[in-house]
């Protein structure tokens, strides 16, 4: 679940930082010899944050952002027991979608699971002992943010792909990848959201379970198939 004392702090890092997110265009021709695929899934997540990004009590010092951290985790444990994390399952239904582009693009692919507390490298190790040719390390989150307390909650999906040939290391292709609410700094490719998945409170969010889940779950498809066009072998 999430730590309500960080939820303030994390936020103003995230989006801070995705300016500094590194991109790499796909290389074809250093990835001619590639023939299977390996893709690390990430475990689905086990909480959905809803958070107000310019929360009003958060401009009072500590005590304000304590009292916006909990607020932000309270609507976060309403909004994940209304969509159900078992119903949502939004990692696992993203790396299935990919699985099957990079299936018909001609690859040999398989799918392993890595934990969320492991590092890159300890990824790459258990991806090395499949014996495939190279891998994509995918990074996926979803939530519902709103940018302060007057304005809508929209879905937000935020992924990170790199592939990397697994016998030299070589980096091929890494991208970062944005759905639904579009924060001013974010440096990443950009996917707009159906207006009808925005909700102007927390009761809206939660009212309708399913049509609040389909918001983030819609945001999978763009996202995947840009990822597909971007690693075409011609």
């Amino acid at each position: 679940m999430l730590n309500c004392r960080l939820v303030v702090v994390v936020l103003a890092v995230f989006v801070a930082g995705c300016a500094q997110l590194p991109k790499q265009a796909f290389n074809k021709e250093a990835a001619t010899s590639i023939k299977t695929v390996v893709i690390a899934q990430p475990q689905d997540q086990d909480s959905y944050e809803a958070a107000v990004l310019g929360h009003p009590a958060a401009s009072f010092g500590l005590i304000g952002g304590l009292v916006a951290a909990a607020d932000i985790q309270a609507k976060s444990n309403r909004l994940t027991a209304a969509i159900d994390v078992k119903e949502t399952r939004l990692q696992e239904r993203f790396v299935k979608k990919l699985r099957e582009s990079v299936l018909s693009a001609g690859y040999e692919t398989s799918v392993i699971t890595i934990s969320t507390s492991s590092t890159e490298e300890q990824a790459l190790g258990l991806l090395r002992q499949t014996g495939a040719d190279a891998a994509l390390i995918v990074r996926v989150v979803g939530r519902y943010w709103a940018a302060g307390p007057s304005t809508d909650y929209l879905p937000s999906i935020f992924v990170t792909v790199k592939k990397v040939n697994l016998k030299s290391s070589d980096i091929l292709y890494q991208d970062a990848f944005s759905y639904g609410y579009a924060a001013p700094q974010m440096k990443s490719v950009h996917f707009a959201s159906d207006t009808i998945y925005r909700f102007p409170d927390i009761e809206a969010l939660t009212a309708d379970p399913e049509k609040t889940r389909q918001g983030l779950l819609r945001g999978i498809d763009a996202i995947v198939a840009q990822i597909a066009a971007d690693l075409k072998r011609n």
